[in-house]
């Protein structure tokens, strides 16, 4: 197995994890970041076949400008939007321009990817785009209601976008995850992890090797699909 696969907040957590399985697929493999650039360089000195690009993904330009750099080399097949944030808070108490950053950086930058990247793959008549969700795109919790509609978008979008992809043989799916042990979940938890693993039924947190196999899973086409929205966790994902 080969080809090019773009994963975007692809140097730490999830997305590393969902990195590391394509570069051992035999894939090229581009990721972005935001503002690690220590992490960036530790990966790339440990892959041959990784590049990593600091990139906004809420800027047009930015997404477009690495589009380009990575089309000169070949079509990607796999695209995985994995980049965002969490900004939890209670709506009466924040600001606008908090909630909005929240959407532009989730949903926005899934869009602008989906936008550059979804042409070049149906026009070569093959592709894979993963979504990540999460599981507050429908199960609603005091304070998260910024990232519970970022995330309901994306899903949203992947549908529309299944639809329209798939005669031209391009699989769009979303993977929505419960809790996940990375760095955005402890500055969710804050300390408080003891009594979030008493909320889940499994009494388990995932691991992001976890969401990896998944989102794997469907851009490889192991699991061979289009507009499913995967939930993948311990039953905090029930109701």
């Amino acid at each position: 197995m080969s080809g090019i696969a773009v994963i975007t907040g692809g140097t730490r957590g999830i997305g590393r994890c969902v990195a590391e399985k394509f570069l051992e697929a035999g894939y090229r493999v581009f990721v972005t970041y935001v503002r690690d650039e220590q992490a960036a360089a530790m990966f790339m000195a440990e892959y041959p076949d990784l590049s990593a690009w600091q990139v906004d993904g809420r800027r047009v330009g930015e997404v477009q400008k690495l589009r380009d750099r990575i089309f000169a080399e070949g079509t990607p097949s796999v695209l995985v939007n994995n980049a965002g944030i969490t900004g939890d808070g209670i709506f009466l108490n924040g600001s606008l321009e908090a909630f909005h950053q929240v959407m532009e950086t989730n949903f926005g930058s899934t869009l602008n990817y989906c936008h550059a990247f979804a042409p070049i793959m149906s026009g070569a008549r093959f592709g894979n785009i993963v979504n990540i969700s999460s599981v507050a795109a429908t199960k609603i919790k005091l304070g998260n209601t910024a990232y519970g509609c970022a995330k309901a978008a994306i899903e949203r979008l992947t549908l529309g976008l299944a639809l329209e992809l798939a005669r031209f043989d391009v699989k769009v799916n979303g993977v929505a995850p419960g809790f996940v042990e990375t760095d955005m979940f402890r500055s969710f938890a804050q300390g408080g992890e003891r009594e979030i693993l008493k909320s889940i039924p499994g009494r388990k947190i995932m691991q992001p090797e976890e969401i990896a196999n998944m989102i794997f899973l469907l851009a490889s086409r192991q699991f061979n699909t289009t507009g499913t929205i995967v939930k993948v966790g311990n039953g905090e994902n029930i109701g």
